[in-house]
């Protein structure tokens, strides 16, 4: 890989709305990162490429919908192999709420992934033991057990690589329609192995804390440690 610096990278390929969008409410989000480790903005995708050229990063966040427009098809081969050689790439933030379906489902192919984008809706969702392994007791210690969150959720996950996934019980949660049962086979989040790296997804469209403990966690650290 090329020279490695502690950074975390942002891709903000969107249009200008998003950026002012994740800037407003993803701030308390920044904050933590930016406590633990310096932070860099690629804003466009000639920079991005040129920033994969030439660094690699204590990880990269795909924060909107940018990078998955099809004009981005070689940024996402180039961050696929990325990933392969041993980098963190994690979809997290905006990119669920602006991301189009039928784009984030090429996305996963230039990640050799069958991942599909699932339902969209509210529900509790539970935390994987599995994803506790993965990630050990020291990541994992200030995860939370269960929370409420409105997601865009992933299909075709395999079990070791869900975070966070409904029970059998688990439903629909909303002010509107009647509560129906979800499917219990979609998750909230992944992480899963690629190559010699990690390939992430956080579906919450709202901010909940229990993502951003997640976020952290998936960053290499723990919520104690992001508090200090």
């Amino acid at each position: 890989m090329a020279a490695s610096t502690a950074q975390v990278l942002y891709l903000l390929l969107g249009d200008d709305a998003q950026a002012s969008i994740f800037h407003d409410l993803y701030q308390n989000v920044r904050t933590r990162i930016n406590s633990l480790t310096p932070t860099i903005e690629a804003k466009t995708t000639v920079a991005a490429q040129s920033l994969l050229s030439t660094q690699s990063f204590k990880a990269i966040l795909a924060v909107d919908g940018g990078i998955a427009v099809r004009r981005n098809n070689a940024l996402q081969q180039q961050l696929a192999s990325y990933v392969k050689l041993g980098g963190t790439v994690i979809f997290c933030c905006l990119f669920s709420s602006f991301v189009r379906p039928s784009d984030m489902d090429k996305l996963w192919e230039n990640f050799e992934q069958p991942w599909k984008s699932g339902d969209y809706h509210r529900t509790t969702f539970y935390l994987s033991q599995k994803m506790k392994s993965v990630l050990g007791s020291q990541r994992a210690a200030g995860l939370e057990r269960e929370y409420s969150a409105k997601a865009l959720h992933l299909k075709n996950v395999p079990v070791g690589s869900k975070a966070y996934v409904p029970l059998p019980q688990s439903m629909v949660e909303s002010r509107v329609f009647t509560p129906s049962p979800v499917d219990n086979s979609q998750t909230l989040a992944a992480f899963h192995k690629y190559g010699e790296g990690w390939l992430g997804y956080i579906g919450d469209v709202n901010n909940e804390t229990g993502s951003q403990s997640l976020l952290m966690a998936l960053l290499g650290t723990s919520s104690s440690d992001s508090s200090r």
